[in-house]
């Protein structure tokens, strides 16, 4: 009976004891955790990220193509156009060239139409440039955000991190001054 009664009096310290280690392995193990959480929310950004990428980048080709068939389209008008009006000028002008007085007044009219019509395209080719370099403007930015937002991401993280070693430090330093203090209360309790 008297080993029972001696061992009784141990019984709140090895309760204090063994609150200690579960406190410590908990805290390790949340820590654990949030790490996980953190590579997984990394992960996710990352591929939601590649994703929206891909459809830009999807979404910039298909602009791309409606720009080249539109200029086609446009280059194709541009070229029947051109010779419906050098078919009405030669008529106005006598059909024939090189026979009559008007001759140099019927190229000096036809070369204005070609120049006129080269102008347009020159236009429209500039606009298609701009709307091109537009498009890879868009994708370029697209990607600096992406790079931004996983490098604050990680940053926040990083300070999480720091922030949740911090408390740790402090944990454990008030883990071991229980200790000290738990040996004392055993040694007190022994004597």
């Amino acid at each position: 009976m008297g080993s029972l009664t001696s061992f009784a009096k141990y019984i709140p310290v090895v309760k204090e004891g063994i609150g200690l280690v579960t406190g410590a392995a908990g805290q390790e193990a949340a820590l654990r955790e949030q790490r996980m959480a953190q590579k997984q929310a990394l992960k996710q950004l990352q591929d939601t990220q590649r994703l929206q990428e891909r459809q830009a980048a999807q979404s910039a080709a298909l602009q791309r193509e409606q720009l080249a068939a539109a200029a086609a389209d446009a280059e194709s008008a541009r070229i029947k156009a051109l010779r419906r009006a050098v078919s009405r000028q030669k008529a106005q002008f006598g059909g024939v060239s090189g026979t009559g007085s008007a001759d140099g007044s019927a190229q000096a009219v036809l070369l204005g139409l070609f120049e006129e019509t080269d102008e347009d395209r020159a236009q429209r080719e500039r606009m298609d440039d701009i709307r091109n370099r537009s498009l890879d403007l868009g994708l370029s930015q697209g990607r600096a955000i992406n790079v931004l937002q996983r490098t604050q991401l990680r940053e926040r993280q990083n300070i999480g991190r720091l922030s949740s070693n911090i408390g740790r430090i402090g944990s454990l330093s008030n883990a071991a001054l229980d200790a000290a203090d738990f040996t004392a209360r055993l040694s007190e309790s022994e004597g």
